[in-house]
Order: structure tokens, then C-alpha cells, then sequence
């Protein structure tokens, strides 16, 4: 899964600089978490980061464009996760085609449902022990309603995603695999949000919703799988 964003600051030429730079960037992740986008500024982020205020400005001259790194910066950390969701996507399709020949129609289907459950289930409990992570996604993401720059960069960052998901739908022969995907993101980003306002996974709750959304979205492929 490749991220399609690069960094608008100022470029460090020397090992030491990029230190420097990643200190600040650090800082401005420990900031979003703590007061929000709306805490980021030149200062604050320099006493976060323990660096004089020239550091700040001289990498980042525009709040805007620190802000745009920090995301940046952000999803980098994190593409380790997406990359690992994508590789466990293939290895449950690899798994399904090994026994599909064995199973009725039927069953196969409840074994996808129960197996693509499982798999969301799983994925949203491992984000939630990354709390920190998942308000700024939701920092970032309220943002980009302010920010144009910020929000073709979310922008990108979500179909990035949207497209992992439609592969795995488009395999298992879905003519809507686009929307399913929306289906299925839209899930995940709502039941990590409830639950980390409640600080707790209420897991009636999340096998509820998600088994019923994956079984209307199986149900749903045609020819029947």
C-alpha cells in the first residue's frame, strides 16, 4: 500500500538536522493528542520539542505546512498497520479458496462471514490499543474541514484505504466492491470512536454490528458466492 504524500516543509541536508526535524514533528504529534490542532503553534511545539523557536520556524515557516508534515510524518509511523492489515486480507482469501471447493454455496458464504467478522472485529480492538493514534486520526480528519491543504492529503489517505478494502471485495466477486469498502470503513471508524469515548469495547456490540454489516454485504454479491 503506498501513501501518496510528501513533505512541504524545509528539507534537512544533515543527519543532525533530521534529528532536529523529527523532534519537532514528534512534539506536534504529542501536542494534537493533548490540546488538539488548534494547540500547534511555533512556541508551544518548540517547548514540546525542548529546541529553540529559530528550529521551528526554520523548518517550518507556515503552521500549515507543519501541521501537513505531522500527518505526513504520522501515517509513515503508522503504514506498518495498513500493510499488515492488507497482508492478513490476503492471507483470509487464500484460506477461503482452499476450502471453497469442498463447501456448498451456503456454507461457504456463513465461513467468509464469519471468518471477514472475525478479521474486522480483531482489527478494531488492535487499533484501540493505540489510543493515542486514533484521536489523531480523528484530530487530522476534523481538520481537513478547515484546512484545504490538509484535506486533499486525508483525502488520499482514505481512498488509499477504500482500495485495499475493494481489492478484497472485488475477489470474492462483489460488482460493488467500492461501495462495500465505504461500508466497511465507515464501520470501523464509528466503532472505534464510540468505543474509545466509552474507554472500554463493549463487545456485544461490535460482534453485533459488524457481523450484521458483513452479512448483508456478502449476501449481497452476485453471482451468489
Amino acid at each position: 500500500m503506498l501513501v501518496p504524500l510528501t513533505y512541504v516543509g524545509r528539507q534537512a541536508s544533515r543527519s543532525d538536522g533530521q534529528s532536529r526535524r523529527i523532534e519537532i514533528l514528534e512534539a506536534t504529534l504529542r501536542l494534537i493528542v493533548a490540546e488538539g490542532v488548534r494547540g500547534v503553534r511555533h512556541r508551544a511545539v518548540a517547548a514540546e520539542a525542548g529546541v529553540p523557536l529559530a528550529s521551528t520556524t526554520y523548518y517550518f515557516k507556515d503552521i500549515k505546512d507543519l501541521i501537513s508534515d505531522a500527518l505526513t510524518f504520522f501515517a509513515e509511523k503508522t503504514l506498518w498497520m495498513n500493510k499488515a492489515l492488507e497482508e492478513q486480507c490476503y492471507e483470509l482469501l487464500n484460506n477461503m479458496a482452499q476450502v471453497s471447493q469442498s463447501l456448498s454455496k451456503e456454507a461457504l458464504q456463513a465461513l467468509i462471514v464469519e471468518g471477514l467478522a472475525e478479521f474486522v472485529c480483531g482489527h478494531i480492538r488492535e487499533q484501540l490499543t493505540h489510543p493515542d493514534d486514533r484521536i489523531l486520526e480523528n484530530a487530522f480528519h476534523e481538520e481537513a474541514l478547515r484546512n484545504p491543504q490538509l484535506a486533499t492529503s486525508i483525502t488520499l489517505l482514505d481512498e488509499t484505504l477504500l482500495q485495499s478494502i475493494k481489492t478484497f471485495f472485488s475477489a470474492l466477486g462483489s460488482k460493488t466492491a467500492y461501495e462495500d469498502a465505504h461500508q466497511i470503513l465507515a464501520i470501523i471508524r464509528l466503532l472505534e470512536y464510540q468505543f474509545l469515548l466509552r474507554k472500554r469495547v463493549d463487545e456485544v456490540v461490535l460482534k453485533s454490528v459488524v457481523e450484521t454489516t458483513v452479512s448483508h454485504i456478502i449476501s449481497a454479491i452476485k453471482p451468489p458466492l
